[in-house]
């Protein structure tokens, strides 16, 4: 079997299982069974395929068919220009992230000295190892409430960094000592009902990364309630939400006393990033 014809198996499989991007899904899977990039696999269309490889492409496709996501079966995604390992035990990081990391990356670089950074709701820690790889005077640290999470996010760092980052875990802040100039979160925003109906289709992303409650707005509510307490004055705490949440959010904002709110779109031009800053007075 040739490259192309694996392919286009690959490609009818995932047509006649109704995957959203067979094509797409079928070349990332076939590059990640032969070991090539991308680019090599398309270059290389007449050349033939092992029977091992197949074997272990179709093994893919069968994954890939079931709902299984192309980066749980890879162990791999690639998040603002860098490659993180992720598993079951996480969330599979998102572009819409990536406003995210742009927004405090801007933050940042305008902060004098060695800003304290920290990313709660942390995950695979593509936020905080990012901010960490991109600007190496951070001080950085993270928390999530999952134990697992935290290894996948070490995982990362020593990949990526070279080295731990000081990881807590904690419920949101509760457990996390310290002040900081800059918070940071992406935390779980479904619905219970939009978490149910995703586990009845059998979505494999864990329920603990996914569910904000009844309206999916308890835990960024509540984040903005405890983040003053941990942030020192004229510092700031950015967090992503769905785009109709943020109008209630930034409401809840301005009720819990923040000086500055403010909102910032995703590439889309909808509102992803919710911007709360502290009184610069206060110091």
């Amino acid at each position: 079997m040739t490259v192309q014809s694996a392919l286009r198996e690959g490609q009818s499989a995932l047509f006649y299982a109704e995957v959203d991007t067979p094509v797409l899904d079928a070349a990332v899977l076939l590059a990640a069974a032969l070991g090539w990039s991308k680019e090599r696999l398309l270059s290389s269309l007449p050349d033939p395929v092992a029977d091992a490889e197949i074997e272990r492409y179709m093994s893919y496709i069968d994954l890939r068919c079931a709902g299984k996501p192309v980066s749980y079966i890879r162990r791999k995604k690639e998040f603002y220009s860098l490659e993180f390992y992720v598993d079951e035990r996480v969330l599979v990081p998102r572009p819409d992230t990536e406003t995210l990391v742009e927004e405090a990356l801007n933050l940042l670089r305008s902060l004098p000295g060695r800003p304290r950074v920290h990313d709660t709701c942390a995950g695979s820690g593509c936020v905080a190892v990012t901010l960490a790889h991109e600007l190496p005077g951070l001080v950085v640290s993270a928390s999530d409430i999952s134990a697992a999470a935290g290894e996948v996010l070490q995982i990362n760092a020593r990949s990526l960094l070279g080295r731990e980052l000081t990881f807590f875990r904690s419920d949101l802040l509760e457990s996390v000592p310290g002040c900081f100039d800059l918070i940071t979160a992406n935390p779980p925003y479904l619905s219970g009902k939009e978490v149910d109906e995703l586990r009845k289709i059998g979505w494999p992303e864990p329920e603990l990364a996914l569910n904000g409650g009844l309206t999916g707005l308890d835990l960024g509510q509540r984040l903005l309630d405890q983040a003053p307490a941990k942030l020192n004055p004229g510092g700031w705490l950015l967090m992503e939400a769905a785009p109709q949440q943020i109008s209630v959010l930034t409401d809840r904002a301005r009720e819990a006393g923040y000086a500055a709110v403010r909102t910032c779109a995703d590439l889309a031009g909808r509102p992803r990033v919710l911007a709360a800053g502290t009184r610069e007075q206060n110091r």
